[in-house]
């Protein structure tokens, strides 16, 4: 591919993303609380809905991994587009739990198809290893999704949640489902036998190389759910008064992008192994400094917690494609978003008792040993690498 196509499909696949997030993962933060009160039902079922469709997107992320390595992401984008759309028009006409989940089902494959693992998989396979600077590009671009809540705030407060969910339902279906048919190419590269140079780890430490990642990305899915769903109240819960929660509780998101921009213009100069080292051990650090110094660095935790989470993405997108290889690129991030995205699903309903009963800094305490647990599941990698550049020596 040329260097101006692949500039428009980077633009195309990282706006793309800012829309289908903030219309469907991040649509649920607007409407659940509506929602339930609108029908009388209770918190957990509505948001039920929406870990149920991340269960479906995860269950089915290896099979539709496997589908873009076989042929590529024009049809899977497309058809995750389509769904998307689909899947909103049914919420609008929702009136019960059956049709909420039914709605919710339809969008989590939509979201299988068309979030960050599909379009990393469909990169990964048309541009190989040239596809790691594409994908820290759209992880940027894509940031600015929850931008977006303001624009669905104003929406459902003027128009009603209905109206609002058919409206972004609309340019799935007439804008992007059309834009990724015609401008994603249709013929996908042939495997090549990889230099050698590329092939980091032992055969024998392939699959513990994988389970590590695998834990990796279990852990730290389960802390960044738990802390999204909750950080507000857990800051309250730290005698923090409720309107500077939110202003503090704010400075994640941008703090989400300048990570990506820090790990853009300057993790070029480290391994990137190592990079993520840093990244991975931030978030621990920011909890314990919180709990043991104090809340007057709380600003300073939602800042560390933020760039840490946000450059995750990126780790998650490169990180396979550095340690197994172009080849087997999209299967492999399928396989790895099995286990992530049950964990999305299933976090804030396992951690409910504990946000109950425990108190804030517990659950501050708790998230940081996973956080750290996580950041150990990183720090083997390197470990293993040097065994193999041992052997090799010998």
């Amino acid at each position: 591919m040329t260097k101006t196509k692949i500039n428009i499909l980077t633009c195309l696949i990282g706006f793309s993303q800012i829309y289908a997030w903030a219309t469907t993962y991040y649509l649920p933060a607007i409407l659940v609380k509506i929602v339930a009160l609108e029908w009388g039902q209770s918190y957990t079922a509505i948001v039920g809905g929406f870990s149920w469709a991340l269960l479906i997107g995860g269950i089915f992320a290896p099979k539709i991994g496997s589908w873009i390595e076989e042929e590529g992401g024009l049809r899977p984008l497309t058809v995750g587009s389509l769904l998307m759309g689909i899947g909103l028009i049914f919420l609008a006409q929702a009136h019960g739990l059956l049709m909420w989940y039914s709605a919710w089902t339809i969008i989590g494959f939509g979201m299988a198809l068309g979030l960050f693992n599909a379009a990393f998989a469909a990169i990964g396979r048309l541009l190989g290893q040239k596809s790691k600077k594409i994908i820290i590009r759209i992880t940027l671009i894509s940031g600015f999704a929850t931008l977006v809540w303001p624009l669905t705030t104003y929406l459902t407060d003027t128009l009603g949640w209905r109206t609002m969910v058919l409206i972004y339902a609309i340019p799935h279906i007439i804008l992007w489902a059309p834009l990724f048919y015609f401008t994603i190419p249709r013929a996908v590269p042939e495997h090549t036998e990889e230099p050698p140079s590329n092939n980091l780890i032992l055969p024998e430490k392939v699959k513990i190389v994988f389970y590590l990642l695998a834990f990796y990305a279990v852990l730290r899915a389960m802390v960044g759910t738990t802390i999204s769903v909750n950080i507000i109240n857990m800051f309250e819960g730290l005698s923090i008064a409720a309107g500077t929660a939110a202003v503090i509780a704010s400075l994640i998101g941008p703090s989400q992008i300048v990570g990506r921009l820090l790990e853009m213009y300057f993790g070029r100069t480290f391994d990137p192994i190592h990079s993520t080292l840093f990244w991975s051990a931030m978030l621990p650090f920011a909890i314990f400094i919180l709990i043991f110094v104090g809340n007057a660095l709380a600003p300073a935790f939602a800042i560390g917690y933020g760039m840490s989470n946000g450059v995750l993405t990126i780790t998650m997108g490169i990180l396979p494609m550095i340690l197994f290889g172009a080849n087997g690129y999209a299967k492999i991030i399928g396989k790895l978003a099995l286990p992530t995205l049950i964990a999305q699903a299933v976090s804030p309903l396992l951690f409910a008792p504990m946000i109950e009963h425990w108190s804030a800094s517990n659950v501050f305490i708790f998230a940081g040993l996973l956080g750290f647990a996580a950041f150990l599941c990183i720090a083997a990698l390197p470990i293993i690498i040097r065994q193999k550049h041992k052997s090799e020596a010998i």
